[in-house]
Order: structure tokens, then C-alpha cells, then sequence
């Protein structure tokens, strides 16, 4: 098994995550509106919140003094708890939070 399978191609792409970059605005919308939706249980939101903690933690911090390392595992930790937190919520309740985000005229005037 390698570090692809493990994380994905995407991840270790930065040509395809430079595209990505265009639509942060989008996702931080679709993530928001997740984190304050009733119907995203209360210990799914808390993997957003573990991951900024972890983070700001000693060892978090300490990781950040080194160069590159430091950045590398903080796009890391927060890439891969925004994905666990979106596989995580009901599907449902994600489609129509994107679809919201993709159409947000429409969305608004219902």
C-alpha cells in the first residue's frame, strides 16, 4: 500500500490543488452552513474542532518552526478533517448545502 492509496492522488497533485484554490470561498461557505445545520450531529461537528485545536496545541505549534514540515502537516490535518467532517455528515444534508452554495439566488427564494 502506498502513500497514494492511502490519501488519494489529489492530495499529492499540487497542479490539482492549486485549481482548488478558486473555489476556497465556495467550500468555506458549504462547511459553515454544514457546522450550523441541526441536522449534522454534534460529535460530526466536533472534527473541525478537534483538528483547529490540535493545531493550536504545543505540539501543533512546535511543528511550525520547522520549514516546510510545519505547513505541510497543517494543510494535512486540516484537509483531511474537513473530509472526514463532509463523509461524515448525512448526505443528504450535504447535497443540498452545495446545491445552496452552487445556485445561491435560488437557494434564497424558497
Amino acid at each position: 500500500m502506498t502513500l497514494r492509496d492511502i490519501f488519494g492522488a489529489q492530495v499529492l497533485n499540487p497542479f490539482r490543488i492549486a485549481r482548488l484554490i478558486p473555489h476556497i470561498p465556495s467550500f468555506l461557505r458549504l462547511f459553515y452552513g454544514l457546522f450550523k445545520d441541526q441536522r449534522v450531529p454534534t460529535l460530526t461537528k466536533l472534527v473541525p474542532l478537534l483538528a483547529v485545536l490540535w493545531l493550536l496545541s504545543p505540539l501543533g505549534i512546535e511543528l511550525d518552526v520547522l520549514p516546510v514540515i510545519g505547513e505541510v502537516d497543517a494543510v494535512l490535518v486540516i484537509y483531511f478533517a474537513l473530509k472526514l467532517f463532509i463523509w461524515l455528515c448525512p448526505p443528504e444534508v450535504v447535497r443540498e448545502h452545495v446545491i445552496r452554495v452552487g445556485h445561491p439566488i435560488q437557494a434564497t427564494s424558497h
